[in-house]
């Protein structure tokens, strides 16, 4: 019996077209057959000034026009990730029955600098990832029915039943209620001034990137994340969100630690038949000192399951009642 979904991975010291020809060869060969309904295709950011004759060569490999996706930093499968080469990452899926199920999530993918939040808001649950390069400057290019998008965007609804989320922040010290604001800045927690109860739990900051804020809800679960935008003894720690006195919130530092035991939690579930990853480069190697240990984490724990992915500018998906764009995070989507 033949896979519903298989991967191929090319690299190689020049991009060209071989490299989608190759990487969607090596998944039909894993699939055992000559042709595939559709094709997901992530390309380095080598391609992206006119990544065409690739799109042609992947649809012209699968025999199908659905070919989708756009270019990134760098791909991945579950064979390997690629960050410093030219690539080319491809995943088939076999049957056209497992497409467009309307009542599923939507992979969207997006260039960053036409992403329309209302957009994204509206509709469905979506997840996905933001096209991009090293510098987060662009060239960028997003594809669908092996078009290049002009207006950047590409949505599919896909068989998902299981979104998983990985911020790598973890929760510090106790849940605060808000006191006080004005405007932007948070003033009092407590009743205490925001900026010591954030000394008194780390000491010297850190990069103001390593830590946030959970605005959190009845539960005590995070309903939004947010990054600080400064600190200041005087005007308090400023946030890109207006919040008011009675919230409830907790500080959140980054761990690379914290953020494998997320990955962690989510890779205890059956294995599915495929696996979708968008992570930040700011993740994976970045922050595991070379290694991808979160790849590496989900590899271990499904060792059979299809996995396509890159790492990019941002992430996208549902998160506290409403469609987000999400940075330095991973967002993993379980298929079939």
């Amino acid at each position: 019996m033949t896979s519903a979904y298989a991967s191929g991975l090319a690299h190689a010291a020049r991009a060209t077209p071989k490299l989608a020809t190759d990487a969607v060869i090596q998944a039909l060969d894993r699939l055992g057959r000559t042709r595939a309904a559709r094709v997901l295709l992530f390309l380095s950011a080598d391609f992206a000034s006119d990544p065409r004759p690739a799109l042609i060569a992947a649809a012209r490999a699968a025999q199908t026009m659905d070919v989708a996706g756009c270019t990134a930093l760098g791909v991945l499968n579950e064979d390997d990730w690629v960050l410093d080469a030219p690539s080319a990452c491809a995943l088939l899926i076999a049957e056209s029955s497992s497409l467009d199920n309307q009542e599923s999530e939507r992979l969207t993918l997006a260039a960053p600098h036409t992403l329309d939040m209302s957009w994204l808001k509206k509709g469905p649950a979506r997840y996905g990832g933001i096209a991009g390069d090293a510098t987060g400057l662009g060239p960028y290019k997003v594809w669908q029915q092996g078009q290049i998008q002009n207006d950047g965007l590409c949505e599919l609804p896909l068989p998902t039943h299981r979104i998983g989320i990985s911020r790598g922040m973890q929760p510090m010290g106790e849940v605060h209620v808000i006191t006080s604001v004005e405007g932007f800045d948070l003033q009092t927690l407590d009743g205490r001034l925001a900026i010591a109860t954030l000394r008194r739990l780390v000491g010297n900051l850190p990069p103001l990137h390593d830590l946030a804020l959970a605005v959190l809800d009845s539960d005590n679960q995070p309903r939004q994340i947010l990054s600080l935008v400064s600190v200041n003894v005087d005007s308090g720690v400023t946030v890109p969100s207006q919040l008011s006195p009675g919230d409830r919130v907790q500080w959140l530092q980054r761990s690379a630690d914290y953020a494998i035991t997320e990955i962690a939690d989510f890779a205890r579930l059956p294995a599915p038949q495929a696996a979708l990853l968008f992570s930040c480069a700011s993740r994976g190697a970045a922050l595991h000192g070379g290694l991808d240990r979160e790849w590496q984490t989900l590899r271990d724990a499904w060792p059979s399951t299809p996995m396509a992915g890159f790492y990019g500018n941002g992430q996208i998906a549902h998160f506290g009642g409403s469609n987000q764009v999400l940075h330095q995070s991973l967002v993993m989507a379980a298929l079939g």
